[in-house]
């Protein structure tokens, strides 16, 4: 198995995320999520189901070693087109904000090590690349159309989620994650 879920438990935790809730925040209550079209708050607040998966150089990686960050979670292929026009726009986000706070994830679902890596290095991305080879974390996150990407806080905490491409170095996009990140 390529993914492994905290813990050890089975894939079929889906259904707790997505029923799972913690309180609303005060804090991120203020964010307009709306600033970036078609970017969903996420009303319930669950906790970011943890995973660990293997990263470009093969050491495994767990979505709780960025506890403390602003997580920007993204499921990406390289057969997709909308992967590709998103993805420099997430790099100019990433060198903006991440010695701020910020922390761009991009697992790659169910594609061959070599071609992943071959596609982050024709794009120039320097934010962590993990590799879903069985799709089972794409599965957990309910990633069934691509992109998809997840916004989460420092604690854990799932804000906000988008299916589909952004601009996410629009001004709008740029000025919702210096919100993200600038609250302690």
């Amino acid at each position: 198995m390529s993914a492994f879920l905290s813990g050890g438990r089975p894939v079929f935790l889906l259904a707790a995320f997505i029923l799972g809730s913690a309180p609303l925040d005060a804090r991120s209550a203020s964010i307009d999520f709306k600033a970036v079209p078609k970017l969903q708050e996420v009303k319930d607040r669950p906790s970011a189901p943890d995973f660990t998966l293997p990263g470009a150089d093969g050491r495994k990686v767990s979505l709780k070693d960025f506890r403390g960050k602003v997580v920007f979670l993204n499921f990406w292929a390289t057969w997709c087109e909308s992967c590709r026009e998103e993805m420099p726009s997430m790099e100019r986000l990433y060198r903006e904000f991440k010695g701020k706070g910020l922390e761009i994830v991009a697992v790659n679902i169910k594609e061959k090590r070599q071609d992943a890596l071959a596609f982050a290095k024709e794009l120039k991305l320097s934010y962590p690349v993990l590799l879903d080879t069985e799709g089972e974390v794409g599965l957990l996150y309910g990633a069934f159309g691509l992109p998809a990407t997840y916004v989460i806080d420092r604690q854990g905490v799932v804000l906000a989620r988008m299916w589909g491409p952004a601009d996410w170095y629009s001004p709008a996009a740029r000025g919702l994650f210096k919100s993200l990140v600038e609250q302690k």
